[in-house]
């Protein structure tokens, strides 16, 4: 699927109103709900269910408080499914009515392809919420159209590495594992995705000239390389090319802003967002131990302090 962001305009799409397992991708929902109902600064209590989380993780633990921001970068840079479940059960009260939320949300935006929406983090295991949530390529547009209208989301996914001190009052170092910052010019990021069951997905998005497009792609072999060339297929094709081209719905937003209309806005200023520069060096702490969570799909890096306890070591089969 590749649409416009800016118009809305459906530029190209194959199988993209077929509900799917997307893995990961669809924590772009998650921190959608969660900005539009959340304060960024809100203290998030760890419940033993978000501490019981399968890798990726943060290694949250049952009774800790983090702030809401923090599990924000955590979940959209090193897709942290512990990060996921803390946010949704912050945010509504439960995982099972966060699915609530979602749902409405969903109808606010106009999803059209009968989602299923159920699990925050994208799992499709036993992990999962009623066995994971499905949505179609088109509805996972939409619902990116909205994530670029929050320019705080934005900030997060476009920044290639993050510190900040944790709720177990440890340092802590996050690396975005999306590769398209570093191999697409204009990259704005978005969110990588794998389970054994969804296979490898992408939703990428990037700014050029002012114009913003968004690919998703879903089960793909060559995720990057599919989303690189939709991409590009997007920024060679005019706004005056447009006119009777499918076009998504508007971009109904919370309360918090105004909707977006399928009007082509004007250029947008370059700006720079506020980040540890890439391949920086981080402060020598002889205790700290940096963990890769290395997979088929790009490894992400976690700072974490050494505890008592031992944890599991990493393993191909993570989901992302």
């Amino acid at each position: 699927m590749l649409v416009d962001a800016d118009t809305g305009a459906v530029l190209d799409g194959g199988r993209h109103r077929e509900a799917m397992l997307v893995a990961s991708v669809f924590k772009i929902l998650t921190a959608l709900v969660t900005i539009e109902n959340l304060p960024l600064d809100a203290d998030v209590p760890i419940s033993a269910r978000a501490e019981g989380m399968p890798a990726r993780r943060m290694q949250l633990k049952n009774g800790e408080v983090w702030k809401a921001s923090d599990l924000l970068h955590a979940l959209l840079l090193a897709s942290a499914n512990d990060a996921a479940v803390a946010l949704a059960e912050r945010t509504a009260g439960s995982l099972e009515a966060f699915g609530g939320m979602l749902d409405r949300t969903a109808e606010r935006l106009h999803l059209a392809d009968a989602p299923v929406l159920k699990d925050p983090a994208g799992l499709d295991d036993e992990f999962s919420v009623d066995g994971g949530s499905r949505i179609s390529a088109r509805d996972l547009a939409i619902a990116a159209r909205a994530f670029l209208a929050y320019e705080e989301l934005v900030s997060i996914t476009r920044l290639p590495e993050y510190r900040f001190t944790g709720g177990d009052n440890e340092p802590h170092r996050l690396r975005s594992h999306n590769r398209l910052l570093t191999m697409y010019p204009g990259a704005l990021g978005l969110k990588t995705g794998y389970t054994k069951r969804a296979g490898h997905t992408l939703i990428g998005a990037a700014e050029r000239d002012g114009r913003r497009m968004v690919a998703v792609v879903l089960g793909a072999a060559d995720p990057y390389g599919s989303v690189i060339r939709l991409l590009d297929r997007g920024f060679a094709t005019p706004v005056s090319a447009q006119a009777d081209l499918d076009h998504l719905p508007p971009v109904a937003l919370g309360d918090a802003l105004e909707p977006v209309t399928g009007e082509a806005p004007a250029p947008r200023p370059v700006s720079t967002p506020v980040a540890v520069a890439a391949g920086s060096r981080a402060p020598s702490v002889p205790t700290d131990l940096l963990v890769l969570l290395a997979g088929s799909a790009p490894a992400v890096a976690i700072l974490i302090r050494r505890r008592k306890t031992s944890r599991t070591a990493a393993t191909t089969a993570w989901p992302i």
